[in-house]
């Protein structure tokens, strides 16, 4: 059964030099093998670059004649997101400057003699790949970064049949960044990696690849019967994590408050873990990238879609004039009937947003009745959206309103905050 990380390959390109590949150098092959790199020589060039694709080695290790034969053909030094081989010509007299230079400068990366010793190659190819493996490093996390990501997705891809992934980004991360900074966020990443080597390292996995596609955006592969472990286990311990990202009374509360233009104020839901996953059996994959895309359409179906919207307004015209452009938004929207009726309203709808017009209720009544909503938040994720011309957010928020809204405010500015509301985390 193939394994889901691809080893560390040396493509040899003999061509018809007549010299023999470096698979008949045992000592050589043996060294190599002992720190997991193999050997595959090949005499073809006219499909070169399909056998770069096919193993993606991590050193080209090509004859001097070959590489100036065919610096025409770009397959010599070809490159890809999964596939950046280092480029090692080798060559049949002692190496000079000059030589070398010119060799370089027609895009190879070095060049060694034949008359090498085989411990000195193994020393060569074993330096090389090890380099390799720190630059494919994110400097943040110190996990392998995309290139080498998408290089075992491709593996996995092409070579085995029992494969899942697990797409994670960090839910409210933008928000906590504007209101910690870029140190406080760089901490959340660096804690977000640490929890994921934790966490597969307990769940025991019999193989994993934990890799940072960048910024807050991990990858992890694994057998497909652990993703539900792992699921739970990411879930389960990230809550550990948020102590020491957030100052205490933002802990305690489980929300912070970010500032929108024309002076809007949100709750913002602490940071949490967004997992999007696909297998090998969901359907056939073109590419990596097409991989990492399916398991993100899944995260999005799995999402809230409640697009129904229920207003509370006073005034009638207004009112309607909002139902008719939520309407045209896409949004299922109704008027409630008062003030008096609105939580049977609110059950029998069971809208995702509430507008909530409060200039008459004021906060101290503003709270008693968000306490009676409160039930909806857990039972389908009712959100609360206050607009009111009385001043003082705090209390509205701290209340129970996700969403302050000042008036007079512009249409665009509430249709931006329903959308948001949509898909919010809080």
């Amino acid at each position: 059964m193939v394994g889901l990380i691809p080893k560390a390959y040396i493509l040899h390109v003999v061509g018809e030099t007549g010299e023999k590949p470096i698979t008949d150098y045992p000592s050589l092959i043996e060294l190599c093998g002992k720190e997991g790199i193999e050997f595959v020589s090949t005499k073809e060039t006219k499909d070169l670059k399909d056998i770069i694709r096919q193993y993606r080695p991590e050193i080209l290790l090509i004859e001097e004649e070959v590489f100036n034969e065919n610096l025409n053909d770009d397959s010599v030094i070809y490159r890809s997101k999964s596939c950046q081989p280092f480029i090692l010509v080798l060559t049949q007299k002692g190496q000079d400057f000059d030589s070398t230079f010119q060799l370089v400068r027609a895009g190879a990366d070095d060049a060694i003699s034949r008359s090498i010793s085989e411990e000195d190659a193994f020393l060569k190819f074993f330096s090389i790949i090890r380099r390799k493996n720190v630059m494919e490093q994110n400097q943040l996390t110190n996990l392998p970064s995309i290139n080498r990501s998408y290089k075992v997705l491709e593996h996995c891809r092409q070579h085995s049949s029992d494969w899942a992934i697990m797409h994670v980004d960090i839910l409210n991360f933008q928000s906590y960044g504007v209101m910690y900074g870029i140190a406080k966020a760089d901490q959340a990443i660096r804690e977000t990696g640490r929890l994921l080597q934790t966490s597969l390292a307990n769940i025991k996995l019999p193989e994993y690849f934990l890799g940072h596609l960048g910024r807050d955006n991990f990858l992890v592969i694994s057998p497909s019967d652990f993703m539900d472990d792992i699921s739970f286990a990411l879930k389960n311990d990230f809550n550990e994590v948020l102590k020491n990202l957030y100052r205490e009374d933002d802990f305690e509360n489980q929300y912070i408050i970010s500032s929108a233009p024309n002076k809007v104020r949100r709750k913002e839901g602490l940071l949490d873990l967004n997992l999007g996953t696909c297998t090998s059996i969901d359907r056939s994959f073109l590419s990596g990238t097409d991989i990492i895309e399916q398991a993100v359409k899944n995260k999005k179906r799995s999402e809230e879609k409640n697009k129904r919207v229920l207003i509370l307004e006073d005034d009638l015209d207004f009112a309607s004039l909002l139902e008719e452009t939520l309407i045209r938004e896409g949004n299922e929207a109704k008027i409630a009937s008062g003030l008096e009726t609105l939580i049977e309203d609110v059950e029998k709808f069971k809208p995702r947003t509430l507008i909530l017009e409060a200039s008459k209720l004021g906060p101290k009544n503003f709270s008693p009745l968000c306490q009676e909503l409160e039930r909806f938040k857990d039972e389908f994720g009712l959100r609360i959206l206050v607009a009111t011309n009385i001043s003082g957010y705090q209390n509205f928020l701290a209340g129970g309103a996700d969403v302050y809204l000042p008036k007079p405010y512009d249409l665009e500015t509430l249709l931006k905050e329903v959308r948001r509301l949509r898909y919010a985390h809080i």
